[in-house]
């Protein structure tokens, strides 16, 4: 278990109004810290060095040293954190011109941004450096973008021998990062194929070296592999000695995380990195303003001119009712352009709110499934394992009652599983939109209740959705089918998806008791179908009485090639 000291924060003085050392003793100070893995406190010196060199006017050490602060970061697991330091990075040595550092800084944002699951951005990242010079001749810079491409493209791989020689490079040169990355690549390329005992293998390498340097975050992630790793080999008791090993790490994460000291020590640096911004964009404001004043003299000289003459044409057209007309219309111009901006605000403004009510939704879903996931479904897990090693290694204790307890214990972490999955729906972004709402309507049929109908058309013939948007149509059918199953007791429920051109059209009916739309009460089921096709610009109408079921009709605008095609699925029994 790997126990940050408090001590070390504590040192790095409560605010940075102090006398700083000279450059030779906080090199040395991080160099110790760093060496001794020390990356709490190496936090603390690597910002009193930033601050230090700021104040020397020594920029290249200050993004030297906020380079290194990223790469702490990242062995605290502090991802965000990070990438905005390399973020900083990268534009200064854009600005600069060195090129190696570009690139090494655009290999490390598109690993960082992987970690925190901006696939996108890390590919953006990515392609940045594939035109660079030194991308290209340097060795180093080639099997460092190797790996990342690697790690981003797993499922390409047909073999494993770019990786092994990106690890045995590593090795050779005892880069401890680029050691580390490889066996993470080589694990996560085995752990793909199902070839777990060789993962598991690998992340024992990685998670040894770990443990040796202290990378809290990285023994934290290799512990769950290699967790998981052996739950599918079949090695329960291995895999619940990785789980609890996972737990202490995770533990000892949050608890460096949440230090107040730590916090308190990056907040101030943050905070006084934001003032700075602030400052030298009042001071380039000034010097805007100055400038513009100057120019602005021989302007008013020209306009004083242009005024006498002006002011002499004015008099003259007092003199026609002209004036008076033309300050109607411009006053009605003036009125429409008004009215119509405030209705483009209010637009625009329902539409962020909307946003971030269904945003905050979705990152409350996720948030909610991954505890699931990861708390809650690991210690079923562990229990389950526990529980039939006790059954095995006791059989004659074997009865109807410890059956009954293993069957409620099987049920308990399907029921996991089913929330984690209803919350955030991995099959949405695995398999596609169709695959998804097939395996959601899946999950609804139950014995005894309706029988559920999926047809699709238009959908065979290519083309991407976005994700939000396909996030929400997914979203918005769960609602009406749950809505269907829980209220209308029916017995048939009939939806149907029809794509064609720059439109698409979602049904859901059903045979059940219906309702009268001038009397039923409004829940928050209803408001969310409503907000989400707002959101999406589209229309909704709802046809239902008493006794005669609903019908309800979504179009909504979307902008896909793909061709008319037409297909039916019925979801099984």
């Amino acid at each position: 278990m790997v126990h940050a000291s408090q001590d070390s924060t504590a040192q790095g003085q409560d605010s940075f109004e102090v006398v700083l050392l000279d450059a030779e003793t906080i090199q040395t100070e991080i160099e110790s810290r760093i060496n001794s893995h020390d990356h709490v406190g190496a936090v603390s010196s690597l910002i009193t060095a930033i601050e230090y060199f700021k104040q020397e006017n020594n920029t290249e050490k200050v993004y030297y040293y906020r380079f290194v602060l990223s790469r702490v970061y990242l062995y605290l697991g502090m991802y965000q954190k990070a990438a905005d330091n390399l973020e900083y990075c990268h534009v200064y040595f854009k600005q600069e011109e060195r090129d190696l550092d570009v690139v090494r800084s655009q290999h490390a944002l598109a690993y960082v941004y992987k970690k925190i699951g901006n696939i996108d951005m890390a590919l953006y990242f990515l392609g940045q450096c594939q035109n660079s010079k030194a991308d290209k001749f340097n060795e180093f810079c080639q099997f460092e973008h190797s790996l990342v491409d690697a790690m981003l493209h797993l499922s390409r791989l047909r073999s494993q021998s770019t990786l092994n020689q990106i690890y045995a490079y590593a090795k050779s040169i005892n880069n401890i990062d680029l050691h580390i990355k490889s066996l993470e690549a080589l694990g996560d390329y085995y752990y793909h194929y199902a070839r777990y005992k060789q993962a598991e293998s690998v992340y024992k390498k990685a998670l040894e070296i770990c443990k040796t340097n202290q990378f809290i975050d990285y023994c934290k992630q290799f512990s769950f592999r290699l967790y998981e790793c052996s739950n599918y080999s079949g090695n329960y008791k291995r895999a619940s000695e990785y789980l609890i090993q996972y737990i202490k790490f995770n533990d000892s994460l949050n608890k460096i995380n949440n230090s107040e000291l730590l916090l308190k020590l990056i907040g101030k640096y943050e905070q006084k990195e934001i003032q700075s911004e602030k400052i030298d964009l009042a001071k380039s404001k000034r010097l805007f303003e100055l400038k513009s004043r100057r120019s602005n003299y021989t302007l008013y000289s020209l306009l004083f001119s242009i005024g006498a003459i002006l002011l002499a044409g004015f008099f003259i057209i007092l003199f026609y009712q002209q004036k008076l007309e033309t300050s109607h219309i411009i006053h009605n111009q003036t009125e429409q352009i008004n009215n119509q901006k405030i209705k483009e605000l209010e637009s625009n403004m329902q539409l962020q709110s909307m946003q971030a009510m269904i945003n905050g939704q979705e990152s409350e879903r996720e948030r909610i499934a991954k505890d699931l996931h990861d708390s809650l479904g690991g210690v079923l897990s562990t229990i389950k394992l526990r529980f039939d090693k006790l059954a095995h290694d006791h059989p004659e204790k074997n009865d109807e009652s410890l059956e009954k307890l293993t069957r409620l214990i099987d049920t308990a972490c399907d029921e996991v599983r089913y929330i984690a999955n209803d919350l955030k729906p991995g099959s949405l972004e695995k398999l596609g939109l169709i695959e998804a709402i097939k395996d959601m309507l899946n999950r609804y049929k139950v014995e005894k209740g309706p029988e559920i109908i999926f047809q699709y058309y238009g959908f065979e013939g290519g083309g991407q959705i976005d994700s939000n948007v396909a996030l929400n149509i997914y979203r918005i059918i769960q609602e009406m089918v749950n809505n269907s199953i829980k209220h209308a007791k029916c017995k048939e429920i009939f939806v149907q998806m029809h794509k064609k051109g720059n439109e698409m059209t979602i049904s859901v009916e059903d045979d059940g008791k219906g309702f009268n739309e001038s009397t039923i009460k409004k829940g928050m089921g209803l408001e969310n179908i409503k907000s989400r096709v707002n959101y999406l610009k589209g229309e909704l109408t709802m046809d239902s009485s008493q006794e005669q079921g609903t019908a309800i009709l979504v179009h909504l605008p979307i902008r896909i090639n793909a061709d008319f095609i037409s297909s039916s699925y019925t979801a099984k029994e």
